[in-house]
């Protein structure tokens, strides 16, 4: 028996129209829920999307595969009432982020280093190094370096808005742009920004620019960064007041997906093996929507080829104390081994950023896609190992008192494929069989121009 999607009507009536078959019969008249948009990911785009189609008066379903919103947004409360965001650490500080704060009622502070010292170390030997090129302070450097990305300022926005001919010097790695343009200099507050790229100087200038391009710079220049008090969690609890948990379904994820052009209609699994029918007229995909994530869907072929072509980096994300480190400073991770910019190569922990809480360091690591969680946690406690045994630090094993895994992250494709056309194909999908896309897959990986990004998506739907 064939079953269409259920909508309801302008006087509140339930109203059939043709569409996809379901399998309602296995369904409680309570476990099938019909909304204006169901949204898939409930991290930075996919909580900014329903909080804002919640304010257009529109009805949503948000599908959270954790038991939080936030995503990346991770916050570690301490019980001497600190706090330590080791996930995203601010937003831009600019009308978008402030409109939103406010819309949600959230106060902000401005985002200051823990501290402004930093120690050079090579964590391959665990000995004390020379700074990298990285001569040019932050605002000289990300100038310089923003000069010369001028030219592709159809980029600006974050989105992957390329020219029919994408420029070959977008394609070439990004260490032969640094030569041609003397930037040696800016490297290290590059890298900075852009250290979830992995190997930074063999990776294409595109995914670089897309990573540390012209809207993070101008934030840092303008405004530089803010973040919520109390920590970022109190953002994304504040989003799910606003949304009504009634709307979110947490530890859930899709098992079955049917769409067509009148709507979409999503068989969900929660944790606890419970089903759920959520019919809507449409669908909004918030994650990397690639193979695996999307098991269960209906592909189409052309949909089935673009998302098979991803290759990725894994991210890791922790917060360490007990370490032995000295209060007050930063470790970088200084290769000297690869120039220029003695920049660490994956599998790597960036630094052992000083948190501003006392012992407390936050840690990123950026890997290659079969760099387990396992492996990254072993990471750091040898690294830190390998600083005593060289006399650089009298550490001590760490206890990481936080870890969350960001992967996949840093989403890219071959450079043939984006010769090909790879990012105007993908594009092309919004609006296909109801379903629309947002995350960093379509823009860059920073929250306030992704939110910007939503927000043209939210336009596209009509609804």
């Amino acid at each position: 028996m064939r079953l269409g999607l259920w909508l309801v009507g302008v006087f509140g009536l339930v109203t059939p129209i043709a569409g996809t078959p379901t399998a309602e019969s296995g369904f409680q008249a309570d476990d099938i829920i019909t909304r204006d948009v169901a949204i898939l990911g409930g991290g930075s785009t996919g909580t900014y999307a329903a909080v804002q189609l919640r304010e257009r008066g529109h009805s949503v379903a948000l599908v959270e595969q954790k038991a939080r919103l936030g995503g990346h947004a991770e916050t570690l409360y301490l019980p001497n009432g600190k706090y330590v965001n080791y996930g995203i650490e601010g937003f831009f500080n600019n009308g978008l982020t402030k409109d939103y704060f406010a819309q949600l009622d959230v106060d902000y502070e401005l985002l200051l280093p823990g501290s402004i010292i930093t120690e050079h170390v090579n964590f391959n030997t665990g000995k004390r190094v020379l700074p990298g090129a990285g001569i040019l302070g932050t605002v000289a450097g990300a100038a310089l370096y923003r000069a010369s990305i001028e030219q592709f300022n159809y980029l600006a926005t974050g989105a992957y808005y390329l020219p029919d001919e994408v420029p070959e010097v977008l394609l070439r790695p990004f260490r032969e742009f640094v030569e041609s343009h003397a930037i040696q200099g800016a490297l290290e507050v590059i890298f900075t920004f852009a250290e979830n790229v992995g190997n930074l100087l063999e990776t294409p200038l595109l995914y670089v620019i897309q990573n540390f391009g012209i809207p993070q710079i101008d934030a840092l220049l303008e405004g530089g960064y803010i973040r919520p008090k109390n920590g970022t969690d109190v953002l994304f609890d504040k989003a799910a007041n606003y949304i009504d948990e009634q709307n979110i379904f947490y530890e859930t994820t899709v098992s079955q997906a049917t769409r067509n052009s009148t709507g979409v209609e999503l068989v969900v699994e929660s944790a606890d093996g419970s089903r759920k029918l959520i019919r809507a007229k449409k669908l909004l995909v918030t994650f990397p929507p690639t193979l695996s994530s999307l098991q269960g869907f209906d592909l189409r072929t052309d949909e089935s080829s673009l998302f098979s072509k991803w290759t990725h980096k894994n991210y890791y994300a922790a917060a360490i104390t007990n370490t032995g480190i000295p209060a007050g400073i930063n470790v970088a991770n200084t290769n000297p081994a690869n120039q220029p910019g003695s920049l660490p190569l994956p599998p790597f922990i960036w630094a052992l950023e000083n948190s501003g809480v006392p012992g407390y360091f936050m840690v990123k690591i950026v890997a290659e896609a079969n760099f387990t969680a396992e492996d990254a946690k072993q990471l750091i406690k040898s690294d830190l190992q390998r600083m005593g045994e060289a006399g650089t630090f009298d550490t001590k094993e760490p206890e990481i008192a936080a870890f969350a895994s960001h992967s996949p992250e840093t989403l890219m494709v071959s450079v043939d494929d984006v010769r090909d056309g790879f990012y105007k194909k993908l594009y092309a999908l919004q609006g296909q069989q109801s379903t629309y896309y947002t995350g960093y897959t379509f823009c860059t990986d920073y929250s306030t121009p992704l939110w910007n990004y939503t927000s043209s998506v939210l336009d596209m739907m009509g609804i």
